[in-house]
């Protein structure tokens, strides 16, 4: 997944105050010395303004930059047969729902014939992506695949146990005004993350709609409400149905975890850093398989623009 990247934030202090919104402040969910205040409701409302600002310039902005995408995955098909293998493979029109404006889940997890699918592979990308008067491209030039060196054409990843895709922009459908509608936000706490002071801010879909509505724990920056990680909810993402037919065949039960990770910033923009999938299950004695986890690397990043509405451009020569 790789989703990911895994950036983003949010719109307007008016909508808070007509949704459903619940503050979790309960001892036992927040640790000590991470209480909340005791205006938490208007704090919420506080946080999803300034999180819908920072969205709304990372949406609103012009950028076009390249970095290298190293994608990775191990895959242990040993408890695989033919009777419990689920093969609802999404397309490649599916996965650019996001991109393309339409309300596809951009993170899917898929499962294919084990004869169909390695076990290990890896691959080097040189990707490209450029918005720009709100279009959305995605470049990605296979450079080495499985250690081998590539012809350089244009490739999407062949991942076998997780695809992803505009791992960049998919948080913003978490926290944009015009799908807030269809979300429930929820005040965790106060947090550190490597250092830096964060919300933990809770997401999750009013509508059991797989493929439609994901959701997830965002870590956002106090001081301007930027995306620091995200924690995705397995059980939002397209095709979870598999994992549940597979956790049944295995006599097991899943455990999924996804996370996307911002550590790159730009002209007070943040841009994915790492992403990871783990599909895990855990049988009655305790002890757990994992059957697949993907890994996403994202470096040096070269900009050539990064154009907000309200501020200048960065250029850089590659």
């Amino acid at each position: 997944m790789n989703r990911p990247g895994k950036s983003l934030g949010r719109k307007s202090l008016g909508l808070w105050l007509f949704l459903s919104v619940t503050v979790f402040v309960s001892g036992s969910a927040v640790p000590p010395k991470q209480t909340l205040p005791q205006d938490a409701v208007f704090q919420l409302g506080l946080v999803l303004k300034s999180s819908r600002e920072y969205c709304r310039r990372l949406e609103r902005a012009a950028l076009d930059f390249v970095c290298i995408e190293e994608v990775s995955e191990k895959i242990d098909l040993s408890r695989d047969t033919r009777q419990n293998l689920v093969t609802q493979i999404p397309t490649f029109d599916e996965l650019s729902g996001y991109a393309s404006g339409g309300r596809g889940s951009a993170r899917r997890l898929r499962f294919e014939d084990p004869e169909k699918v390695g076990h290990d592979n890896s691959f080097l990308f040189d990707f490209q992506f450029i918005r720009q008067e709100g279009k959305v491209t995605e470049r990605r030039i296979l450079l080495v695949k499985n250690g081998k060196k590539a012809s350089g054409r244009e490739e999407i990843p062949k991942t076998g146990a997780f695809q992803f895709s505009d791992v960049l922009l998919t948080p913003v459908r978490l926290l944009e005004e015009k799908t807030a509608e269809f979300y429930q936000y929820r005040l965790l706490r106060e947090d550190m993350l490597e250092g830096v002071k964060a919300w933990v801010l809770e997401v999750k879909p009013r509508m059991a709609i797989a493929d439609r509505y994901l959701g997830a724990v965002i870590w956002l920056k106090k001081d301007d409400a930027s995306v620091l990680r995200i924690d995705w909810d397995p059980i939002t993402f397209g095709y979870y149905v598999n994992v549940l037919a597979r956790a049944k065949a295995y006599g097991s039960e899943p455990q999924v975890v996804s996370r996307t990770e911002f550590g790159v910033e730009k002209h007070g923009l943040r841009f994915p850093s790492f992403d990871f999938t783990e599909e895990a299950y855990t049988g009655k004695d305790g002890k757990m398989f994992v059957r697949a986890t993907t890994k996403v690397v994202y470096k040096n990043y070269k900009f050539f623009v990064v154009e907000t509405a309200t501020g200048g451009a960065i250029r850089e020569v590659r």
